[in-house]
């Protein structure tokens, strides 16, 4: 179930990579003129930070408050590591606002540590050492 589980991940992963290269079509006019278009890129960053956690319910915690900050293009936890790599955009988000969102959730992230209140609303399971 891991192996899978991380297949898909770097599945993910991958699909997000590919999905901000540039892209080119060429155009041929009546006068068989060539023009070269290039479509806007958006400019994804990329970044990585430590969250605390230790199962796959944090996985799923961890990951889908990330993602659910605008301008988070792909969010991924690595249980084993503990580290999260992130794509966002930085004109509609930065690191620091995910790292709030997910220590909101439960969770330290990075310089954001969570609330006892909030740590302690975790499953029992999911409490790791602090």
């Amino acid at each position: 179930m891991k192996t899978k589980i991380m297949k898909m991940s770097l599945a993910a992963l991958l699909l997000a990579s590919v999905a901000v290269l540039p892209v080119e079509a060429t155009l041929v006019n009546a006068n068989k003129a060539d023009a070269t278009l290039t479509a806007p890129v958006a400019k994804v960053k990329h970044a990585t930070f430590v969250v605390k956690g230790n199962c796959e319910l944090c996985k799923a915690r961890i990951e889908k408050a990330a993602t659910g900050i605008k301008g988070v293009k792909m969010a991924m936890w690595e249980q084993k590591t503990q580290m999260l790599h992130l794509q966002y955009d930085p004109s509609l988000t930065a690191p620091e606002k995910v790292m709030q969102a997910i220590a909101n959730a439960g969770h330290d992230a990075g310089k954001v540590k969570a609330t006892a209140t909030a740590y302690k609303s975790l499953p029992s399971c999911c409490q790791y050492k602090r």
